[in-house]
Parts: structure tokens; C-alpha cells; sequence
């Protein structure tokens, strides 16, 4: 673990001209998923974000629902935070710009900066006139090069701008290029992903201009001081909310230990706003003598259609249908999962249910019913004895999870270090292919130990005690390393572990935390499949996950899934068949693999194409009656370490009282024929 820092990190303030969409949400979950992994590692941590709620759009929409603007402000402000609390996040503060702290905040950094001289020698305030197209939604002055054409379209919401001519304060952006330039060459302030910073430092090369930080025909806003007539534009008003928000008025302790003495003050934004994160805001903080951000990331656009989700386009989703459809947890996962958090991507429900089915239903949630139901069966309902040694039963779960080696699917140091790695990148689905790897080698592993053959022989007890004792806490520390993305799911697995409720802390990353004995609760669903309408319904199968209290006798393998009651798998497409590649495959080379009694590595032939293959058939086939053998095999399954093997498919055998029997043909098939 690294030590202990100060972090300060925000989201930008969403303007309260409409209710939330996914794309406030997807950024608010973003910051609180890194909060909690930050917290998770023992950082002090402060978490800011809120609402914007000025401004002459504000204004036309209050007047036109016939309330007054504050009324209409408090309204919106109030489905925000509901919002965050049906997301789970937990912010230190929801600042408002209506707030008496950020108005007075706003007033001591204004009567810094009119003070100030520029870097040029000439005052850092200025009056001045200013003249050009105005988006009243924006609430910003447009480039002519920007606008769409014909009508002098907003670029972002695509409505008619307004020709405006008005005197104004202005500040004087343009005398802090080189400053800027150079705080960004040399990183000390840190713009990511690069291409966003070489489109900031592009700005910079082409000129700087000048940016108005006041209004006269506004009403709703920030009185100025000097000419009460004008209110403080959004640069000045919205911006200053970063430190406003801190009791930067009053120079309050959390000023001073979140922003004077902060590790990291970061911002995340979207792409659409860098420019005025990046340039506007740490050249105002530089005039009023206050430190600039350290970071700032700006993600990607959430599009759907491959247009941005907009209310003013009417191209959006209502993120609480999203959430009272798939649950909170599904909400964070698929949002930080399904696309890279500095690029653009697309939004579909089917890929949402796909999701959901695939990597929460059947990998994870049917990972932890598979494990606590073969606990239930073979262990009393209780958490097994510790392994007294790397030498009893499957030593290789520990080991890995002690290696200080780091590669993708290792565990423990390696995989804690790798995790916290990218979340402190912000690779958020980087974080979550991790460790639904390690999800889909542990299940795996369950079925190559095959413990349920183990519980046949009594002089296998201490083995499979081992094996299960390590598959718990290999889901337990998963769980842990998940939390800050699926929050109350992973809390609702270290429950079934018999963990206390709540949040995990720093010291539940150390492998071992499970005491032995601790009696378990019943198994129960995690992510219960979604059915699409109009598939085929499930009918249930007459089976049960035994009780508590019961001590069945073992026989045979634990149900494969129980997510939820057992029942038949749907009917798939010829579509979906078609996404499997079957080939027939030469046996050329076979070999045991130390250490496993089931495992095999075979080399195989597909007809020009060499594979090595692990397959767990050794109870069944011996290395010599495998070599010039052709079998069936999945050629298109993603790559998997198997004992520390690599295989690259599957070989296909049908399953007799416990035993493997190959697929095989009737007659001679050349190596690499499709199998269809």
C-alpha cells in the first residue's frame, strides 16, 4: 500500500436547467468509485459535488413554470441528491451556488483578483465591451468557426444563438498563455487522457482571448460589488465553487488541509468543458494567489445513437428507470465497465442485459452461489479451517495471492497493487477485466478440482477443506476490490461470508481474514438473471440447495448456478450457436501437469495452426492414448491460465459417472474442419 495521502477530488457542478441524465450520473459515479478505492487504501479523502443554479436560463425557465427561480432551483437541487442516494454515492459535500458560503467565497476571490496585475503588468479585471453570437442554454459566447449553419446553431444544443452586444467585466486570459503553457508542458497541471491535453496546449498556440466575467442583463446571479447592476458570469460564479464550497472565504480548515495542502486536487469534467478547467480557472486562481488543480480528467461523451445524451435534443434516458430495472449495482457496473472513461461510447439496452447476464449473473453471482452452497453441503454451513500450509490441499490460490509478481491474473499483493494501479488511472473497466479474470479462472477451478469427487473420500478432507477455505477468500478479497464500483452487492457477499455489515477498510486487502467456524447464513440470489421479453419462459427443475441444519451425504457435483431456483437454460438463436467456432483438432503432443491430477497440456494441430490446450481429462485418458487422437474443440474462447498454464480453447467431452469421454467421428476428418 502506498502512504497516506490528501486527495481532493470534485465533480464539475450540473446546471439545473433540467432533472439528471445517465451522463451526470455516469461522471458522479466515476468520482465516488474513486473516493472509495482511495479511502479503501486509508487516504484521506474529500469528495465535492452539486448543482449550478444561476443564470438567465434559469431565470426564462422559472418564469415560464410560474415560480420564483430559488423555488425552482431547490426543486432540482433536491432530485440530484435523491438521485446520488439511489446511486449510492456518498459525497463530503453537496455545494450549491446558491449556498451563502459559496457567495461570500466568490466575493473574497473576486476582490482578490480586481486587485491582482497580470502577468503583463496591466490589471488582471478590466471593463469592456464585448460582442458576438450567445447561446442563453450554454450561457456562453460562441466562435463564429463553431456555430452550424444555417441559423447559427450551438454546436452543443443545437438551438438559434443570440447576437449580443453588452459592456462587461473581463479578465484578462491572455496575458497567462506562456504561464499556462508551461504549467501544462510540465504536468504540474496533469490534463488526461494526452489527446485532451494537446487539444488545451492547441488553444493556447492559437491565441488566448480574453473572457467576460460579468453580466448586465442578467438578474438571477451574484451581485458585483462595484456595479450591482451586474452579476458574476458562470466562469466566475460556477468555477469558484471548488474552493467556495471549502470555506476559502473564511480560510477554514478544510481549505487549507483539501486545497493548500492537498496530495492531488482533481477535477473531473467532461471533454465538452477542459478548456475552461484547464485555462479559465487555473489562470483566475493564479490572479487571486491561490494554487491551480494538479489534475484534471476529462471522460468521454455518453452517446446514444452515437449522438450525446442531451435533454435539450431530447436524445436521453431516465437513469432511475435504469436503476429501478437492473438495481443500483448493475447501474455502476455496466456504466464503468462497458466503455473506456476518456473515450466516447454508445449506450443500448441489449448490451446493458448482456452485461448484466454475462458478468454479473453468470460469472460472479454463480461464483459465490457455487462456493457458499458447496460450504452449505460439505462443511456444515461453516467457513472451513484455515490451511496450516502452502502444501495442503490446493496451494497454488494462496500462493498466487502472495506472489509479488505482477500479471494479469495473479492474486493478493500483485493483484491488490494492479487493481489500485488503475483505479488511481481511472481505467475503471481496466479494473473490472481484472478481476472478472480472476472471477473466470476461480470458476474454473472449481470445475478442474471438481471438489465434489474429493467429498467422496474421506482421505481428501483435509484437501478439500483447504481448496474451499481459499475459494471463499478469493471471493471475499475480490469483493473487497470491487466494492468501491458495486458497493452494496459487495457488501451483501461479505455478509454471506458472516463479515460484519458494512464498509471495508484498509486491513480487509490481506489475504486470510475469514476466521474458521464462523457459521454462514443461507445462500440467496446476487444477480438473478434478467429474461428478455419474448424468450422462451425457464421451467424449474425439482431440485433445492440443502438447509442449514441438513448434512446430506455428497453426490456428485453442486448445481452449476443458483442464482436463482435451478431451472432449464433458455433456448438460444442459431445466431447465437454461430458465435462458437468448433474445429477438429490433432492431438500431437500430450503431457501431466504437476501438481494437478485431472490436468493435461496437450499440443494440438488445427490444420496449419498449432494450439497448446489444457484440458482436465487425466482421470479418464492417459498422455500416450491421447497423442495422434482428433478431438472437437471451442478455437474461439479467450485465453486462460489453468495452473499457471496457458490455454488457448477447449476440448469438448461428454461426462459419464464422473468420468470425461471425447466427442469423436466416424470417420476421418482432416485437422481444422469446422464442426457444425
Amino acid at each position: 500500500m502506498t502512504a497516506r495521502k490528501t486527495l481532493y477530488q470534485t465533480t464539475p457542478i450540473y446546471y439545473v436547467n433540467d432533472v439528471p441524465h445517465p451522463g451526470h450520473a455516469y461522471t458522479t459515479i466515476a468520482a465516488d468509485a474513486l473516493a472509495r478505492a482511495r479511502r479503501l487504501q486509508g487516504h484521506r479523502v474529500f469528495f465535492l459535488t452539486g448543482t449550478d443554479e444561476h443564470g438567465q436560463n434559469i431565470e426564462r425557465i422559472a418564469r415560464e413554470k410560474g415560480v420564483e427561480p430559488q423555488a425552482y432551483c431547490d426543486g432540482i437541487a433536491a432530485v440530484f441528491k435523491a438521485l446520488w442516494v439511489r446511486l449510492d454515492v456518498e459525497y463530503d459535500r453537496f455545494i450549491r451556488t446558491t449556498d451563502e458560503i459559496h457567495r461570500r467565497g466568490v466575493l473574497e476571490l473576486w476582490r482578490r483578483m480586481r486587485a491582482a496585475a497580470a502577468p503583463d503588468g496591466q490589471t488582471a479585471i478590466y471593463r469592456g465591451k464585448y460582442a458576438g453570437w450567445y447561446c442563453p442554454r450554454c450561457e456562453a459566447f460562441k466562435d463564429e468557426e463553431e456555430l452550424k449553419e444555417p441559423g447559427h446553431l450551438c454546436p452543443d444544443h443545437e438551438r438559434p444563438c443570440e447576437w449580443t452586444e453588452e459592456e462587461n467585466y473581463f479578465f484578462r486570459l491572455s496575458a497567462y498563455s506562456d504561464w499556462l503553457k508551461g504549467e501544462i508542458e510540465s504536468n504540474r497541471l496533469l490534463i488526461e487522457p494526452p489527446g485532451r491535453r494537446n487539444e488545451v496546449l492547441s488553444v493556447i498556440r492559437q491565441g488566448l482571448k480574453d473572457f467576460s466575467v460579468s453580466r448586465a442583463r442578467v438578474k438571477w446571479g451574484i451581485p458585483v460589488p462595484e456595479e450591482p447592476a451586474h452579476v458574476f458570469y458562470v466562469w466566475m460564479d460556477a468555477l469558484s465553487n471548488y474552493v467556495t464550497a471549502l470555506g476559502f472565504a473564511d480560510d477554514a480548515p478544510e481549505y487549507r488541509e483539501f486545497w493548500l495542502g492537498a496530495d492531488e486536487r482533481l477535477h473531473f469534467v467532461g471533454k465538452e468543458i477542459i478548456r475552461f478547467h484547464c485555462l479559465y480557472w487555473p489562470a483566475m486562481l493564479r490572479a487571486a494567489g491561490v494554487p491551480a488543480p494538479t489534475r484534471v480528467f476529462a471522460h468521454g461523451w455518453l452517446t446514444k445513437g452515437g449522438r450525446k445524451l442531451s435533454k435539450t435534443t431530447g436524445n436521453t434516458i431516465d437513469p432511475g428507470l435504469l436503476i429501478d430495472r437492473y438495481g443500483a449495482d448493475a447501474f455502476r457496473y455496466f456504466f464503468l465497465r462497458e466503455g473506456s472513461f476518456g473515450q466516447d461510447w454508445d449506450f443500448t439496452d441489449d448490451a446493458f442485459v448482456s452485461r448484466f447476464n454475462s458478468d454479473l449473473a453468470n460469472d460472479f453471482g454463480n461464483l459465490v452461489s457455487r462456493a457458499l452452497t458447496m460450504v452449505a453441503r460439505y462443511c456444515g454451513g461453516k467457513v472451513p479451517p484455515r490451511p496450516s500450509s502452502l502444501d495442503e490441499g490446493d496451494a497454488g490460490l494462496e500462493a498466487r495471492f502472495q506472489s509479488e509478481k505482477v500479471d494479469w491474473d495473479e492474486t493478493g499483493t500483485a493483484l491488490v497493487s494492479s487493481v489500485f494501479d488503475r483505479y488511481e488511472s481511472l481505467d475503471y473497466a481496466g479494473v473490472l477485466s481484472l478481476l472478472w479474470s480472476w472471477v473466470g479462472q476461480l470458476n474454473q477451478r472449481i470445475v478442474v478440482e471438481a471438489p465434489w469427487e474429493m467429498a467422496k473420500d474421506p482421505g481428501c478432507r483435509p484437501a478439500l477443506d483447504a481448496f474451499l477455505y481459499r475459494l471463499l477468500e478469493a471471493i471475499r478479497l475480490v469483493s473487497v476490490m470491487v466494492w468501491p464500483v458495486m458497493p452494496k452487492a459487495a457488501e451483501r457477499v461479505l455478509g454471506l461470508m458472516g463479515l460484519p455489515a458494512g464498509a471495508p477498510v484498509p486491513d480487509d486487502l490481506k489475504w486470510g481474514r475469514l476466521e474458521p467456524g464462523t457459521a454462514l447464513p443461507p445462500v440467496t440470489p446476487l444477480f438473478p438473471r434478467i429474461e428478455v421479453p419474448g424468450a422462451e419462459p425457464r421451467a424449474p427443475k425439482e431440485k433445492k440447495v440443502p438447509d442449514q441444519t441438513e448434512r446430506p451425504a455428497p453426490s456428485g457435483p453442486p448445481p452449476e448456478t443458483t442464482q436463482a431456483p435451478p431451472a432449464e437454460a433458455a433456448l438460444i438463436s442459431i445466431d447465437d450457436f454461430a458465435k462458437m467456432e468448433l474445429r477438429v483438432a490433432l492431438v500431437k503432443a500430450a503431457e501431466k501437469i504437476a501438481g494437478s491430477r485431472k490436468l493435461l497440456k496437450l499440443q494440438v494441430d488445427l490444420g496449419g495452426e498449432e494450439r497448446q490446450i489444457v484440458s482436465g481429462i487425466a482421470d479418464a485418458y492417459t498422455p500416450e492414448s491421447l497423442v495422434g487422437r482428433k478431438v472437437v474443440l471451442v478455437a474461439n474462447l479467450k485465453p486462460a491460465k489453468l495452473m499457471g498454464v496457458e490455454s488457448f480453447g477447449m476440448v469438448l467431452a461428454a461426462s459419464l459417472d464422473g468420468k470425461a469421454i471425447l466427442c469423436g467421428f466416424d470417420a476421418d476428418v482432416p485437422p481444422g474442419t469446422k464442426v457444425k
